[in-house]
């Protein structure tokens, strides 16, 4: 059977695959549910991992439409989550201290649920999947201070500072993404100064310049759409930035040099 043959198929169909989540406590399932507000008790209402991953989509859908203000709000969480993720790890790292002090003639094994929760993950952005793991990554740390806390090395108060501090850093995350509004203006509206632009920044405030010309992104935003991009200082078409990434003329680099 030739290439050519009309049976030959040289295109394969789209990927896809299937994500769960485990969790072994009810706080990372709490986190992961949110919490609705009560405003008997004054207590307000927190998002779950599931609306977050929503929102982490459309802020990903306004950035691929050339929203500036989308860029700035996903190199935001961005930071934020990057953040939350080395506190959450310091945290666990000190767990081993904690089960240090068990003796050396007994043996510990980890805990986990008998019947844990899974839930499936529809992420279509690389930061909603970060998000994910410091869900998880909180999970690791609640089972390991339970069972210390039942093996009288942490103390109830102890516990409960630990709960706090690393529930701490996951709310933070998802009171900020949920304060999140869409804003219809693009790069080429703030260019032309018009009436969606002004709204806009009415609204609110101007585009920080480095964000606007693409000097400060998020590691995971999707490619500008612009005509021009901001290198070293000075305006370069895409199209001819791509095209000196693929053809590399002889004497470049001494001249670069």
């Amino acid at each position: 059977m030739s290439n050519t043959d009309p049976q030959f198929n040289l295109t394969s169909g789209p990927l896809r695959s299937t994500v769960t989540i485990e969790l072994h406590t009810h706080y990372a399932t709490q986190a992961w549910a949110g919490r609705l507000p009560n405003r008997e008790e004054n207590i307000y209402g927190i998002i779950g991992l599931p609306r977050f991953i929503t929102i982490m989509n459309i802020i990903r859908l306004d950035a691929l439409a050339d929203n500036p203000y989308a860029d700035l709000w996903m190199l935001l969480l961005e930071e934020r989550l990057l953040v939350a993720r080395d506190g959450m790890n310091a945290l666990i790292g000190s767990m081993e201290v904690v089960f240090s002090q068990v003796p050396e003639m007994m043996t510990v094994e980890g805990s986990a649920s008998i019947k844990p929760a899974r839930f499936p993950v529809f992420a279509s952005t690389q930061l909603g999947f970060i998000a994910v793991y410091l869900l998880t990554d909180y999970d690791t740390l609640m089972r390991k201070a339970l069972l210390a806390q039942h093996m009288a090395l942490l103390t109830r108060a102890q516990m409960n500072d630990l709960r706090q501090t690393a529930g701490k850093l996951i709310r933070s995350i998802l009171v900020q993404a949920q304060k999140y509004q869409r804003i219809a203006v693009c790069r080429q509206d703030i260019r032309e100064g018009n009436a969606r632009a002004i709204a806009a920044t009415e609204q609110v405030g101007p585009v920080p310049e480095d964000i606007f010309d693409g000097r400060r992104r998020s590691n995971y935003a999707p490619p500008l759409r612009q005509s021009d991009v901001h290198i070293d200082g000075a305006a370069v078409s895409v199209a001819e930035t791509e095209l000196e990434d693929e053809v590399e003329e002889p004497g470049d680099d001494d001249d670069a040099a």
